[in-house]
């Protein structure tokens, strides 16, 4: 039986889909085969999970777990900062707006007229008149790695490429290692089970980041910078990864941090309270009404055994009697009352009660039976070894 859910499924399986030619040759195949599959799938484990949140009540964010949306908060902040240009290394090609081919003396004599020249600048001049493939590796691996390590100042061969790359693995896993920390303090057993059930899932995340870039930057090819032939053509590896590794810092914050706040609230991927936290909370609950009985019954004792005491509670509930008395009495009291039970449905009322009578008869008969079974399993277990 078709419903608009499956009518809406079919449709961005089998029309929308085929049609998303802008995607990557290989992952279009891909949700072309198994799309149609995984779609209806996704839906239900959504619909699922919102059912089974649905059963469990919203709750306030807990203190912990407000803690570690604050961390993230502030990360997020400062990922978003650190992305701007304002804390980027400065790329001398693009404050001078001057192509790749450009003599150094020439790009470094604009430079000279935007600030004043440092002993870097000069160093670098140095670097690229010496070589000119040396800006393929400035524009890879960025300024500090083409400037502080010695093995760059020779031909650009595959050899060099590895090794200014294996010299700025460590500069590059930096920021990754305070991101996989960020998200250890807002995953780790300090946020409670809220946070520690995620804890695998955000590590996956960060160490893919990771993965990702340090597999990108190694297998980058620093020679396709030479067909560029306008600086617009230039692909500045080395700081358009900057940017993206901070937005994805952003980015898997956030989303962790909305995945805290929905999942320890119960409006997401609600889990019901453990069997052993709520025998905890129920053996609790026992324990403060039985002392509050308790008390109350040891107030009971003292009050009748106390003449005084005694005297005015029940002069108090015979003042109690008589003002109800008087208030039943009274016209409009006995008027509502009249009205009220000709309102009543006495024949619904009546089976109701049959019904619970039933209900408790039939309990009590069922008690009665398991008894005489147990009873007559006992007296038949004797005469066993009799036989």
């Amino acid at each position: 039986m078709f419903n608009w859910q499956n009518i809406v499924l079919f449709g961005i399986s089998y029309f929308v889909i085929p049609r998303l030619t802008f995607l990557p040759s290989s992952l279009h195949s891909l949700l072309i085969i198994f799309g149609p599959l995984l779609l209806p799938r996704v839906i239900n484990l959504f619909n699922t999970s919102r059912a089974a949140s649905r059963s469990i009540p919203v709750r306030p964010v807990p203190t912990k777990v407000q803690r570690a949306l604050n961390l993230l908060f502030f990360a997020v902040v400062v990922w978003g900062a650190l992305s701007l240009p304002y804390f980027a290394e400065e790329n001398v090609f693009r404050i001078t707006q001057s192509r790749w081919q450009i003599e150094p003396n020439v790009l470094f004599t604009r430079l000279s007229l935007l600030r004043p020249l440092t002993e870097d600048d000069a160093k670098l001049r140095e670097r690229f008149t010496l070589n000119s493939a040396n800006k393929m590796l400035y524009f890879t691996f960025g300024p500090d790695t083409l400037l502080n390590y010695l093995w760059c100042t020779g031909p650009a061969t595959s050899d060099s490429v590895r090794n200014c790359f294996y010299y700025a693995v460590p500069k590059l896993l930096t920021p990754h290692i305070a991101h996989l920390a960020v998200l250890g303090l807002a995953t780790s057993s300090l946020v409670g089970p809220e946070g520690s059930r995620f804890r695998t899932h955000a590590t996956i995340a960060g160490l893919t980041l990771v993965v990702a870039e340090t597999w990108y930057l190694g297998t980058y090819d620093p020679s396709t910078n030479k067909r560029a032939k306008v600086l617009q053509e230039v692909d500045f590896v080395h700081w358009r990864l900057r940017v993206l590794r901070y937005l994805a810092f952003a980015l898997v914050d956030a989303a962790l941090a909305a995945t805290l706040y929905l999942t320890s609230t119960n409006r997401w991927l609600a889990r019901p309270e453990p069997i052993a936290n709520r025998l905890e909370a129920t053996t609790k609950i026992a324990e403060e009404t039985l002392h509050k009985l308790r008390a109350l019954g040891l107030l009971e004792n003292s009050i009748n055994r106390d003449p005084g005491l005694r005297q005015v509670r029940e002069e108090y509930w015979r003042t109690e009697g008589q003002v109800m008395s008087e208030a039943i009495a009274e016209p409009e009291v006995t008027e509502k009352i009249n009205a009220a039970i000709s309102n009543m449905d006495f024949a619904t009322l009546e089976g109701k009660v049959g019904e619970v009578a039933d209900g408790i008869l039939s309990a009590i008969d069922g008690l009665r039976g398991s008894q005489t079974l147990s009873a007559s399993g006992t007296s038949d277990s004797p005469a066993a070894p009799a036989a």
